[in-house]
């Protein structure tokens, strides 16, 4: 495993104490990752070279791992203890066993300035990254610059219905983006003809307590934190208990972005353009 990241670099801490607790959404993550590498039987790709941005507990990286066997993958993620969960067991049955793992490299780094020479990646995957991050754009512009021309790129996140639910209890949550807003986006980093499309997934439950759990564990708004109290009084809890009916679902709105790179695109500083010449 390679740590990227400086001392400047604020690791998410909140993360970090709580890596061992996410395997307890192990049925979560799974159904995510399962439906969006799912995605994948419909797009043409072959790649050599696959960067996978906040790659959490390794779910995804084993799907990609089965489909692209030939491929070296990098797992980067901003949160080390979390990826540390991803290291393999030093038993001998594990190191018999052991194959696709080979060609997985796990990397400590911040998914916006990643520590990639440019266009040196054939696919760019990630999956429920977004909600962590303070600045979607640069990321966006980053994934861009290390795609290979030709490159394609797999995005996921959690849209605007999502935690619906939570809101209506009266609490906030992360201010999730509209698709066409992550559309916009990815056109005016240089994209072109980007597809994004949703899904929605139910999740029910008959505990409060546990619910608001395995939100604070998903951490959806890791790069805002505030957004979701820590700490819930008891009475507010009585009330929020009052309001809750048994059973109730959690609505996750799953919106996914694939397209490819297909030209060179300049990056100029504020109020510069090109200037094109013709003979």
């Amino acid at each position: 495993m390679i740590n990227s990241l400086n001392s400047a670099t604020l690791i998410p801490t909140i993360l970090n104490r709580k890596a061992k607790q996410l395997a307890n959404l192990e049925f979560i993550f799974t159904e995510l990752a399962t439906r969006v590498t799912e995605r994948l039987n419909y797009i043409k790709l072959n790649p050599q070279v696959i960067l996978e941005c906040g790659s959490g507990l390794g779910y995804d990286n084993k799907l990609l791992a089965n489909r692209y066997p030939d491929a070296e993958i990098y797992a980067v993620d901003y949160a080390l203890e979390i990826l540390r969960q991803q290291l393999p067991k030093h038993s001998l049955i594990n190191k018999l066993f052991r194959t696709k793992q080979n060609k997985l490299k796990l990397i400590n780094a911040d998914a916006q300035n990643l520590p990639f020479a440019n266009q040196t990646i054939d696919f760019c995957y990630s999956n429920l990254m977004l909600p962590y991050l303070a600045n979607l754009n640069q990321f966006i512009r980053e994934m861009r610059r290390v795609l290979r021309l030709g490159g394609g790129f797999c995005l996921t996140g959690l849209g605007v219905d999502s935690f619906k639910e939570i809101r209506e209890l009266g609490l906030m949550s992360y201010n999730f983006p509209d698709m066409h807003d992550i559309g916009d986006i990815l056109l005016n980093a240089g994209f072109t003809n980007p597809v994004v499309d949703t899904e929605y997934i139910t999740i029910e439950y008959d505990s409060l307590a546990t619910l608001l759990n395995e939100i604070r564990l998903i951490g959806c708004g890791g790069a805002y934190p505030q957004l979701i109290s820590s700490t819930i009084t008891k009475t507010k809890f009585k009330q929020l208990q009052q309001k809750f009916a048994q059973p109730t679902k959690l609505t996750l709105e799953l919106f996914v972005a694939h397209g490819w790179k297909d030209s060179n695109h300049l990056d100029l500083p504020k109020g510069q353009q090109a200037i094109q010449f013709h003979r």
